[in-house]
């Protein structure tokens, strides 16, 4: 069986210059039930996954804290993500660890790269399996790696922003690369009038591929499952390391570099550059601590309760 559905010569020549979406089969492999993805929960290492709340925040309507889900089988954190709360559960790299679905991975990844004749050079390559509550929400934010959303199950709506400096300024992708923050970027919904892409409805069967880097965000409709596949290749991977040192020296020596306004031998110095620093470690210096502010609880309505005192994730 084809996992990539309906792909056509347009979409092999625009791919990775715009939005596209395509149909896939993935739907179709018995992976994505209920009972095959709390068997997947159990069996999955919990510092791989990540369990987060998007509690009311007016200011940041879509903020999402990590929860303390230890104790909990992959049952109930499937109820809680099903139940009326705010739930969002990251699996990540299941779709490399787990042989099922490891299998479903490396061929939608060979269907790719056969259709787009690009990417033979990707490394790192991951996915993941998204699970979230009808009222959740991805936040407004930039992926530092090529990023493909394999929606599965539910109806979502996404918006694609432009890559220029109002939208993906500088110094917010410095902060994803360097990992003081997740992917998030700050955001206003006055921003959506200007969306490449607004409001746009995926479905189950739907694969959204974008530029490397493009904005975006997501808002659930129902109870959704998706899985994202993601990797770099030389490309992604220059401009990542090239960032990287330009987010050192802004911060640390106070100077005021352009990626965008940079010649090429700049460009290449400072990648270099980079992946220096990168193999020395600087970014542990810059990474956040993520903080535990709520507990998987499944007595209380929403299944999440405030933590008396945040404390730093150990599960």
């Amino acid at each position: 069986m084809q996992l990539i559905q309906n792909w056509t010569q347009e979409n092999r020549d625009n791919y990775g210059k715009q939005v596209m979406v395509v149909k896939h089969a993935m739907n179709e492999t018995g992976l994505f039930t209920d009972e095959a993805l709390a068997e997947m929960l159990d069996a999955h290492p919990s510092h791989l996954i990540d369990f987060q709340h998007l509690p009311d925040n007016p200011e940041y309507p879509d903020q999402q804290v990590t929860v303390d889900f230890s104790g909990a089988d992959g049952a109930t954190m499937l109820r809680a993500a099903k139940s009326s709360g705010k739930v969002w559960i990251n699996v990540r790299e299941v779709m490399n660890r787990q042989p099922k679905y490891k299998k479903v991975l490396e061929q939608l990844h060979g269907e790719l790269e056969e259709h787009t004749g690009k990417n033979a050079d990707r490394r790192n390559c991951r996915g993941g399996i998204l699970i979230s509550s009808a009222s959740a929400a991805t936040p407004y934010h930039s992926d530092p790696t090529l990023t493909h959303l394999c929606h599965i199950r539910g109806h979502k709506k996404a918006w694609v922003y432009p890559k220029t400096q109002d939208f993906l300024p500088d110094a917010a992708y410095e902060s994803i690369v360097l990992g003081e923050v997740d992917e998030d970027m700050p955001f206003s919904y006055d921003m959506d009038a200007f969306a490449v892409i607004a409001g746009a409805d995926l479905h189950g069967g739907e694969m959204v591929s974008w530029p490397h880097r493009s904005p975006h965000r997501v808002e659930n409709v129902t109870f959704c499952v998706s899985m994202v596949m993601e990797f770099s290749t030389r490309r992604s991977a220059f401009t990542n390391a090239g960032m990287f040192a330009n987010g050192v020296l802004r911060r640390k020596y106070g100077r005021n570099p352009s990626w965008a306004h940079a010649s090429a031998p700049e460009k290449v110095a400072k990648a270099a550059l980079g992946r220096l620093m990168m193999k020395l470690g600087t970014r542990k210096t810059f990474r956040r601590k993520d903080l535990v502010r709520f507990k998987l609880d499944e007595t209380v309505e929403g299944f999440v309760r405030a933590v008396a005192k945040p404390y730093e994730r150990v599960h």
